[in-house]
């Protein structure tokens, strides 16, 4: 194997095999991680949902339990000694009991008057004494809080004497009353006991989450989900020792997630098996390690074929350079590389020839496209794509042309075949004068010489300086070293360079002065006062606009028609036209609007109401009161019967539309059928039937067809094959899929449910 060939192998090798393994080692980590993360998180959720649920019981309860005791029927009863003829009040205090019973969780209710030695429970009016647990009644009196809530362990509880199964409960209510008097022998006591099996209920049931369990305030557990073995001690005692309350420990491949709250002290544990946690990502370990040993195998045969490739070329290379040479080497005994190296040296001494032969024709190039750019076949985009390649400075806030020409050459020692030369003399002066970061470009055009300059500021008055002081420069010292006379032409300051074209055009159209203002003169776009042949070049701009404004005359849009004849009036008059040249191109505006009203079938002079609008027009003798006359004489009348015209065509096409739907929506019919029958384009109907319509051709049809196959469907047996053959489908597949479609239901579905009704 060539030792080239064997390097390439091991270091492709070695870059498959180290980033697998460690990224396989790395998403194993966080993988096990984010899985055991996720599940303490969701322990977390899960205790706080298991805290709510069993905190909402208690609350209710005890908010019933308050609301009982502070009944008057109660408070009077804490003083009466009742017996078992005191129907009434019995019949009244146990009815309130009950309400408190009939709450979810309660399994018993005792209201124990002890000064009067009388008790009302399930069992129905009692001697209070005859209560169990009367050791139970002296703890409860001894209590600092006069509501609290009882809670222990079941297994610990001992049976009391008498069998009394509520007395078991080991979740308990003690009211001590009076409520709002603390004493340690209160007057009566009412107990309410939780059924260990309700709270137990609400406890989530789910062993892979962890067991749940719910400590009392003394941290000895009492209640726990079901089946739950015992809480192990050494949990019990951390939870003793913990000075948070809220937190998760580890031990003995338990994680414990532990919460204690806020409402009575009672802790909510939750205990998973850590095995359990990390099943998944013992599974994603062995997932990850097999996928790495493929990706392994894999990548290394295709590093060996690879490889194999990757070398091909070089030896072909090598090979092919070695024959240019005519030399025979036994590859074996020469370097490759060494003998490429060298080849490519003599490349790029080549290239670097090319590169100096480009550099000589970069001037001619840089010329020809400033050339295009004043041409107008430059976009700005593209300016600014090459704007480096050709050495141009970057883009300035304002840019600006100076077009120069040579006054005469008469009384000069110069001939007339010495111009071209001269020319491009002046041309190396203005490039070496003006400094590079102003310069952009200069070159030579039609016996003018145009340079395109940039200036940092904005300001219209600065740039208007600036540029007449660089023009002041450059003719001073073409006189001072050619003895020439020489005019300056200097457009308006422009922001993007797709202007250029204007620019040139401006700085033309101001050296066009010296035929009244004479030569040796700079001249300034903005000085001119009107310029020859102005009104050419304001119709050859001024096209398109007036295109926007009759194609908003054709369909009738009064604010585009305005808006752009608005913006033909203001381009006109930037261009500073003489008003006999601006009534001609207003004559022309009104020869189009004529044509387009005698098109619709109208007629324009029986819209204003005269016999002639080119004699009324005529008369007007200002800008301003032709303006006038078009907003409120000519245009909207003109709009108004235009705009009619359109909407009567386009509502009764589309209502022809609609009827042929209606005739014949069981037959072929398409846009183009209906193009056939109306005579009209295809793209034109869709046009006018969306815009008069709402909707379009094909989803109006299908809508129609679909309400035909519901009457069909409610009102005769047909099957649905048949229906479908009926309305023209091509199969009853396709039919049921667009009648599912709009109604969300089949058409059995839907011939199902109008049965039912």
């Amino acid at each position: 194997m060539p030792k080239y060939l064997y390097r390439l192998l091991v270091f492709t090798l070695l870059l498959v095999f180290i980033p697998v393994a460690s990224i396989g080692s790395v998403s194993y980590y966080i993988a096990s991680q984010d899985i055991e993360l996720k599940v303490n998180k969701g322990n977390e959720q899960i205790l706080l949902q298991n805290q709510m649920r069993i905190e909402q019981v208690l609350k209710s309860v005890e908010l019933a339990a308050v609301q009982y005791l502070n009944s008057t029927m109660v408070l009077d009863s804490l003083y009466s000694n009742l017996t078992s003829e005191d129907f009434g009040p019995i019949t009244d205090l146990a009815r309130g009991l009950y309400h408190v019973q009939s709450l979810s969780g309660v399994s018993g209710t005792y209201l124990i008057n002890l000064e009067q030695d009388w008790m009302i429970s399930n069992s129905g009016f009692t001697p209070a004494s005859s209560f169990a647990n009367q050791e139970a009644l002296v703890e409860y009196g001894k209590y600092s809080k006069n509501l609290f809530w009882i809670a222990s362990d079941p297994a610990k509880e001992k049976p009391p004497a008498n069998g009394d199964k509520l007395a078991m409960d080991t979740i308990r209510l003690v009211v001590k009353l009076p409520i709002v008097t603390a004493s340690s022998k209160p007057r009566a006591l009412l107990i309410i006991n939780m059924s260990y099996s309700v709270l137990e209920s609400y406890l989530t049931q789910n062993a892979q989450l962890g067991r749940i369990y719910v400590l009392n305030a003394e941290r000895e557990p009492f209640l726990a989900s079901y089946s739950s073995p015992p809480l192990d001690q050494d949990i019990i005692n951390n939870l003793k020792l913990a000075s948070t309350t809220t937190g998760l420990f580890k031990g003995d491949d338990l994680a414990v997630n532990f919460k204690v709250a806020q409402y009575n002290n009672w802790s909510y544990v939750s205990v998973a098996s850590i095995d359990e946690i990390t099943k998944e990502s013992k599974k994603i370990a062995l997932i990850t390690l097999n996928a790495c040993l493929v990706i392994i195998i894999l990548f290394a045969a295709a590093a060996f074929y690879g490889s194999r490739k990757m070398y091909t070329p070089i030896r072909k290379l090598f090979v092919t350079m070695e024959k240019m040479e005519g030399e025979s080497t036994d590859l074996r005994q020469k370097d490759e590389f060494a003998y490429l190296e060298d080849r490519f040296n003599n490349l790029f001494s080549t290239r670097k020839e090319l590169q100096q032969l480009h550099n000589v024709q970069l001037p001619q190039m840089k010329e020809f496209f400033l050339l295009k750019l004043f041409m107008g076949q430059i976009t700005e985009s593209e300016f600014t794509f090459k704007c480096e390649t050709y050495g141009f400075t970057n883009q300035k806030k304002a840019l600006g042309v100076l077009t120069l020409q040579i006054d005469t050459l008469q009384d000069t020692r110069y001939l007339e075949r010495d111009k071209e030369l001269l020319l491009f003399a002046i041309n190396n002066i203005v490039g070496e004068l003006i400094p590079a970061e102003r310069m952009l470009g200069t070159l030579l055009l039609d016996q003018s010489q145009v340079s395109l300059l940039a200036s940092d500021t904005v300001d219209p008055e600065e740039l208007k300086a600036i540029f007449y002081e660089t023009s002041e420069l450059i003719k001073t010292k073409v006189h001072e070293l050619l003895q020439l006379d020489i005019s300056i032409g200097i457009s308006r300051p422009f922001y993007k360079y797709t202007d250029a074209m204007d620019a040139y055009t401006e700085a033309l159209e101001a050296l066009k002065r010296r035929i009244s203002l004479g030569n040796d003169i700079i001249l300034q776009y903005d000085d001119i006062d009107s310029v020859n042949g102005n009104k050419g070049s304001a119709i050859a701009s001024l096209n398109h606009i007036e295109e926007y404004f009759i194609n908003a005359l054709k369909v009738g849009d009064d604010v585009s028609a305005f808006e752009h004849y608005d913006k033909y009036v203001a381009s006109i008059m930037e261009r500073g036209v003489k008003f006999n040249d601006y009534q001609i191109l207003m004559l022309q505006l009104i020869t189009r609007i004529y044509q387009l009203v005698q098109q619709q079938g109208g007629s324009l002079d029986s819209l204003i109401g005269t016999n002639s609008i080119v004699s009324q027009f005529m008369k007007l003798n200002t800008a301003q009161g032709i303006s006038a006359w078009f907003k409120k004489e000519l245009l909207p009348p003109t709009l108004a019967f235009v705009k009619q015209r359109v909407e009567s065509q386009y509502l009764n096409t589309a209502h022809q539309m609609v009827q042929l739907i209606h005739e014949q929506y069981d037959q072929d019919i398409s846009l183009e059928s209906c193009a056939d029958q109306l005579k009209f384009h295809p793209v034109y109907l869709s046009r006018v039937f969306k815009k008069e319509i709402g909707v379009t051709f094909i989803d109006y049809l299908t809508d129609y067809r679909v309400n035909m196959a519901k009457k069909l469907l409610e009102t005769t047996n047909l099957k649905i094959s048949e229906i479908a053959e009926r309305l023209n489908y091509n199969s009853s597949t396709g039919f049921i899929r667009t009648f599912r479609k709009i109604t969300g239901v089949t058409p059995g579905q839907y011939r199902e449910s109008q049965t039912k009704l």
